[in-house]
């Protein structure tokens, strides 16, 4: 039996809705906007492509075995034991799937995370993150985890925008994916019609220094001082880039060329080109880069190479069970042997 889906019918801003009133003066940026891991950070199962392209998806641990298919034009979440089965609809496809998507699904009026992920690279199921740790003793702990009130506001709070709450885990509204500009469609509104500009002025965040940045970013990857407090310890923490970034001998929190966006543009996808970002180590560690700078390590050459810089002082570390190379943002002379410097 399909349960009915209650938390998923909140309304929602369209991606082609906002990036259509931003691309009337933002025409670059809106180009990019919709396809963005930012703006992709939640989806409704139709437009996930995993879910589209894989009529069904199984996987097996223990005794459990879970299954993801298409049915009656819905993407329907299972469990079985071999004697009993949980099924429930699939109301919304967390993440892009750059590293890998997870599901989120409603039984019984409440709101669970999926126990199993896609991952593209291996082009199969396996546990989302964090779930291995999880007692699968019984159907009901191995269908996913239970996620509370408080839970499901930091999900909705980090993969979407503007939810608006009213009482327990069930937004009333959002818009899907992350819009980082406050005020951005009163900000259109106000820019069509000529009116209350001032009031729907927003803030130019490319313009603010690394640490008032950090605050903004902050608001849903962790802060240096929230994983020098919390954790987690060792490679885990490879995924938390800012607390990475900071910890590099070159960091400076008042120059602009050491910040999230020196190098990513937030409108649009990452580069995988490594040739791509040696332009922005220059920056820096050039002739003209090194007047800029008072540090004199950051003045330094490398011996060995003049490109694909990152691929040697940003190296690629593996997180055990989800098939992904990591870039750890810890820039650094890495040394063959080295231990992760956590």
């Amino acid at each position: 039996m399909i349960l009915p889906m209650l938390v998923f019918a909140a309304q929602t801003v369209t991606h082609a809705g906002q990036a259509a009133q931003c691309g009337a003066c933002h025409q670059r940026e809106a180009a990019t906007f919709g396809d963005s891991p930012m703006t992709r950070a939640a989806q409704r199962p139709a437009d996930s492509p995993f879910l589209k392209d894989n009529p069904e998806l199984t996987f097996r641990i223990g005794k459990f075995t879970y299954s993801v298919k298409q049915e009656r034009g819905r993407s329907v979440y299972s469990v079985t034991d071999g004697t009993n089965t949980l099924t429930a609809p699939i109301g919304w496809a967390i993440g892009k799937g750059v590293v890998g998507q997870t599901w989120l699904v409603e039984k019984g009026g409440v709101l669970y995370e999926g126990a199993v992920s896609y991952y593209p690279a291996t082009k199969s199921l396996d546990l989302t993150p964090g779930h291995a740790e999880l007692p699968r003793n019984t159907l009901e702990e191995a269908f996913g985890r239970r996620l509370d009130s408080s839970q499901a506001r930091l999900c909705f709070g980090c993969h979407a925008t503007d939810a608006v709450w009213k009482t327990g885990a069930h937004p009333e509204s959002w818009t899907p994916g992350v819009q980082c500009h406050s005020k951005a469609l009163q900000h259109a509104a106000a820019m069509t019609t000529g009116t209350n500009l001032q009031a729907a002025k927003m803030q130019h965040l490319g313009a603010i220094s690394p640490e008032d940045l950090a605050v903004v970013c902050a608001k849903c990857h962790p802060s240096w001082a929230d994983v020098a407090a919390k954790g987690p310890k060792g490679v885990l923490n490879v995924r938390m880039q800012f607390y990475r970034l900071t910890n590099s001998r070159c960091y400076d929190s008042a120059d602009r060329r050491i910040s999230c966006t020196a190098c990513h543009d937030p409108h649009g996808n990452l580069s995988n080109d490594t040739a791509f970002y040696d332009s922005r180590c220059q920056q820096c560690h050039s002739p003209s880069g090194a007047g800029q700078r008072k540090a004199a390590a950051a003045t330094k050459k490398c011996p060995v190479a003049i490109a694909n810089c990152i691929s040697c002082h940003m190296p690629k570390v593996d997180i055990p069970g989800l098939h992904y190379q990591f870039t750890d943002h810890e820039i650094r002379v890495v040394r063959k042997g080295d231990a992760y410097p956590d």
